[in-house]
């Protein structure tokens, strides 16, 4: 059980603990993957009936620094949404992004200098247009990447793209850390890109990934040269939000219930300081000047 990552979970969140007992063992390292929160129910309350599981057998015994003590109901962890675990019968992931693929239409990023150009399904362009004298516009552009162009489908190619994916049905889908959140994502691989002189003309190449985001159009959401002319462009699509491995992960906050034992008030007097001293510092600094002003009018 993972009774030991709890005691210093109740312990952290407190900042109150004199001494904490267990019922099990165990310390498995420490992650702030799993968000908690601590609730002080009374003697009457009852164990939710969905969500968390929790068991009698499963529970810490807390002593604070005043000798108070309580019972802590740990919950087993949730880690996070499980609709992606269930069975998914719907379209691929290639195949849900094909409508944009198939009507020609691109994104723009404009930065400081330059101008990224993503033309979905088709190739990543980096640019910069300056006006010369005359109204003359000259541009600077480097191909980051293109896709390789297909002929139509044949059977064999339909073959083949059954059996990818059945084995992107089978295997876990990549994610990367985009502000802060681990990311589903899916890949789209473009080569052949403006030959690169440090690389000794080796064609640039671009991974496009493109991440679930409900009310996105399509934006480019960066554009990272992660090694020398090789880059990584992020797009935010609604397109994969209907793929249940590819959105968001929520993290569902565990409850650890603690009753006070007898003796012990609902909840510790330090903590119960600690919110009205918060309470204090969140009050208008101003109000006291204010009423001087008042006075002296």
């Amino acid at each position: 059980m993972t009774a030991g990552l709890l005691l210093v979970i109740v312990c952290g969140l407190l900042e109150v603990c004199g001494g904490v007992s267990a019922n099990r063992g165990g310390y498995p390292s420490f992650t702030d993957d799993v968000p908690f929160k601590i609730t002080w129910p009374d003697a009457e309350f009852s164990l939710p009936t969905s969500g968390a599981l929790y068991s009698d057998d499963d529970f810490v015994i807390m002593t604070t620094t005043e000798k108070e003590k309580y019972k802590c109901l740990l919950p087993s962890l949730t880690a996070g949404d499980e609709d992606g675990d269930k069975a998914y019968g719907g379209l691929s992931p290639g195949e849900l992004l094909e409508p944009l693929f198939k009507r020609s239409s691109c994104s723009y990023r404009i930065e400081s200098y330059w101008t990224y150009e993503v033309c979905h399904g088709k190739h990543v362009r980096q640019y910069h247009e300056e006006k010369e004298t005359g109204q003359k516009i000259s541009v600077q552009e480097y191909f980051l990447g293109n896709m390789a162009q297909k002929s139509h489908s044949s059977e064999t190619d339909k073959v083949e793209e059954a059996e990818n994916v059945k084995s992107t049905a089978e295997t876990e889908v990549p994610t990367k850390n985009i502000e802060g959140q681990l990311t589903p994502y899916y890949s789209l691989e473009m080569g052949n890109g403006t030959p690169c002189v440090l690389k000794q003309d080796e064609p640039r190449a671009t991974s496009v990934l493109y991440v679930c985001h409900p009310e996105a159009k399509h934006e480019i959401l960066s554009v990272a040269e992660v090694t020398t002319c090789e880059y990584e462009v992020v797009v935010l699509t609604p397109l994969l939000c209907a793929h249940p491995k590819y959105r968001f992960k929520s993290s569902p906050v565990n409850t650890i219930f603690c009753q006070a034992l007898a003796g012990s008030p609902l909840r510790p007097q330090r903590l119960t300081q600690l919110d009205k001293e918060q309470e204090e510092q969140l009050k208008p600094p101003f109000s006291a000047s204010s009423e001087t002003r008042e006075v002296g009018h």
